[in-house]
């Protein structure tokens, strides 16, 4: 089964303040200055005293400026009903550094908002050496123009035509980087999270109202905001500052703080691999600066590229000796094995060719997990695809008090989700003797379960990254508990205590619950390779008393396999604006068809002229039908356990999904596409639709466009795809 989430409650229409964006920043601000003084340079407080001398407009200009996109705008787009004089208010910010005029690093974005009129006049007017390649401006598009002004018109050019008076940039930027990196602990550039807030979208936690500062010293919060950018920075860069940071790697700033050091460890690997990309040798030197993975890793492949092999062998026997994690000890055991022991084979494809084969339906590819939890489910065998979910659940409401009540929680803002020392992996040291006096009533199931149950009633709804309020979800992880092998279930918690960041993804995709014992197991479908930290769950799940594997699918065409032919008429072609008038489906099996269902729907409004020309279903054919809702239930009963099958597939089954949403209600179903496998199957023919096809195959269409009859006919389709498929399939 999948998981499905909770119904979401419609929320309440909410009217913001006019200048709800200046009481946020202000919010922001005081919140800074009162648990950062510590931190907070005297550039950063003269920026705070500066903003809070300007006027109200200057004040609210601002911060409007802040929340749009870019750092470069246009005067003559600014309006604001609650600014009064905007054109005052930008002297009063140019006159306090807040703004600024333009200047060559602002280019890209000064030509972004010019037209591309205005472009192309510009480069028309230009004189340009000979040498240079002139684009067809009359028919070149705007980035094709931005990008030829950059390489070759001059900004001087534009800075003089007279068009860049009205352009300014905002001022003191790196200040006010500061000031949000410090709240959310991330580069930002808006408060939009606040307005979220104020409408009722993003739910702050409500737990503590005591907050930690992020960072005890002012060296420690400038390295974490300086090692942040950088990876901003490495994201988009260019070759010349790819120079300066091979330069000043060596001397990036180090410290005992495990944060730091993983944002260092960070940076270093994304600068080496961006240089490996790039075929430079001084990769290796670089990733050598770092003791972290996978820079370990790199270091150990360059190393044996360039033939020193002796200087990788004893680095790979420190990392087995004493690896930062487990997929670093995974790595070196494995590859040491392979090029110093002459072994053939790493762990991972060993696992993986082991591995016991099923052989399912290929129209069931899009979805491998869903399709082998079909097939346990005709054996009588219960499966649920869970994966990291149901572990980050149980670990969420055994913890719950630790992880967000606790005096000791580390959570530094209202919008944190989550306590700092858990990403640290300090969580198990802060709480030891809590944390294991947890894990020792997991000796009595039952007790832990009413326990569990009592923390998901209690702080049912509250915002986390943890727990899902899903009611299936809960009753399966209590399942878990009750079925778990005596003393698994404290030893895979107290692993993920110890190290949560590294260890809370790779899970095997399925639980499994088989008279009464629960066992795990990873899907693994023709071209998927087993990941590391897959195989670090299997082998740390394996060694705390779970049954555990892997099966591998390999696709092929099932004779028994149910198919439920599908057609659907509309309001319109766009699902999210439309709606469904009629539904038709057949049932197809073993080459024949041996059920069929329909159903007009009212679509409760209007049905178009030109659709009810195209369909000839009219508003009095559905006045009387019955909802969606109303047939729900009797279609996905009909649809149980078989493919969903439609001409257009995407369309058919957007509008079907679509509405089982509107009814807060999961629809998932594997999907086959008669036009993809028509195209695939029958190459060569003029077209592929509906019609045409039918009349390839002699099939009758009396009927189009009405959903019975389009399903009938698509299944006729079907089954000359299947043959074709079988016969290729024998041979």
């Amino acid at each position: 089964e999948h998981l499905s989430s909770p119904p979401v409650s419609p929320r309440p229409a909410v009217t913001l303040k006019t200048r709800y964006y200046l009481d946020h920043f202000e919010e922001m601000l005081e919140f800074v200055l009162s648990r950062y003084p510590h931190v907070i340079a005297d550039d950063h407080r003269r920026f705070a005293e500066s903003f809070q001398a300007l006027n109200l407009d200057a004040r609210c200009l601002y911060v409007r400026l802040v929340n749009r996109k870019g750092n470069v705008f246009l005067r003559d787009y600014l309006h604001y009903e609650e600014i009064n004089d905007i054109p005052s208010a930008i002297n009063d910010l140019r006159a306090a550094d807040f703004v600024r005029t333009v200047q060559t690093s602002d280019y890209r974005e000064v030509l972004r908002l010019h037209t591309r009129d205005a472009i192309a006049k510009q480069i028309r007017q230009h004189e340009f050496a000979p040498k240079v390649k002139l684009p067809r401006v009359s028919s070149a598009r705007k980035s094709e123009l931005i990008e030829f002004s950059l390489a070759e018109l001059p900004f001087e050019t534009i800075c003089t035509s007279g068009t860049i008076d009205p352009f300014f940039a905002q001022g003191k930027i790196e200040e006010l980087g500061y000031f949000l990196f410090l709240y959310f602990g991330r580069l930002q550039s808006s408060l939009n999270e606040f307005t979220l807030r104020d409408l009722g979208v993003m739910k702050t936690h409500g737990f503590k109202q005591e907050f930690k500062p992020r960072f005890n010293s002012r060296e420690i919060a400038f390295s974490a905001y300086h090692y942040h950018k950088l990876l901003e920075e490495l994201c988009e860069t260019t070759t010349n500052r790819i120079e300066q940071f091979i330069v000043d790697a060596p001397q990036w700033p180090t410290n005992d703080d495990l944060e730091i050091a993983t944002l260092r460890g960070r940076v270093l690997n994304k600068l080496g691999s961006w240089l490996e990309r790039h075929n430079d040798p001084r990769a290796l030197a670089i990733h050598q600066l770092s003791d972290q993975f996978p820079s370990t890793e790199r270091t150990v492949r360059l190393l044996m590229k360039e033939g020193r092999s002796r200087e990788a062998s004893a680095f790979l026997s420190r990392l087995i000796e004493n690896p930062s994690c487990d997929q670093e000890l995974l790595f070196a055991e494995d590859f040491y094995e392979r090029k110093f022991n002459k072994k053939k084979v790493g762990r991972l494809t060993s696992l993986l060719r082991e591995s016991p084969v099923v052989l399912l339906d290929e129209s069931q590819r899009n979805y491998p997990e869903g399709a082998v939890i079909r097939m346990l489910a005709d054996q009588g065998i219960e499966a649920w695809h869970t994966e990291n979910v149901i572990w980050s659940q149980l670990f969420g409401l055994t913890f719950w008090d630790l992880l967000f009540t606790d005096e000791n929680v580390v959570i530094h803002n209202p919008f944190d989700r989550i306590s700092k020392d858990l990403g640290t992996g300090q969580f198990y040291q802060n709480h030891k003797n809590a944390i294991e006096s947890k894990l020792a009533e997991f000796a009595i199931p039952n007790s832990v379960v009413e326990r569990l149950r009592e923390t998901f009633a209690s702080h049912h709804g509250s915002p986390n990254h943890l727990v899902s309020w899903s009611d299936d979800l809960f009753a399966l992880t209590t399942r878990l508990v009750q079925l778990a092998p005596d003393g698994a279930l404290s030893n895979v918690l107290r692993d993920l205590t110890q190290q949560w960041q590294a260890r809370r993804n790779g899970f095997p995709d399925l639980m499994i619950i088989e008279k009464n014992q629960v066992r795990f197991s990873e899907i693994k479908a023709e071209g998927d390779s087993l990941r590391r930290n897959q195989l670090a769950q299997l082998e740390r799940l394996k060694r705390a008393a779970f049954p555990v594997g892997v099966m591998r699918v390999e696709w092929i065409v099932d004779p028994e396999q149910d198919y439920v032919v599908v057609d659907v008429e509309t309001t319109g072609g766009n699902a999210q604006w439309n709606r469904v008038t009629e539904i038709g489906a057949v049932r197809v099996r073993n080459g024949k068809m041996i059920e069929e269902w329909s159903s007009l729907i009212n679509p409760q409004r209007r049905i178009p002229g030109n659709i009810v020309s195209l369909t000839g279903i009219t508003d009095n054919m559905v006045a009387k039908a019955p909802v969606f809702a109303d047939i729900a239930g009797e279609f996905r009963a009909f649809l149980d356990g078989a493919v969903f099958v439609a001409h257009r597939a995407k369309f058919d089954y957007g509008f079907i999904k679509t509405e089982y949403e509107r009814i807060d209600q999961d629809f998932r179903c594997p999907t086959l596409c008669t036009v993809v496998e028509s195209r695939r199957h029958f190459p060569g023919l003029p077209s592929y639709s509906l019609a045409n096809l039918s009349a390839h195959f002699k099939i009758d269409l009396k009927s189009h466009h009405r959903a019975l009859c389009d399903a009938k006919a698509t299944a006729e389709i079907l089954l000359h795809i299947n043959e074709k498929r079988m016969t290729q399939q024998k041979k």
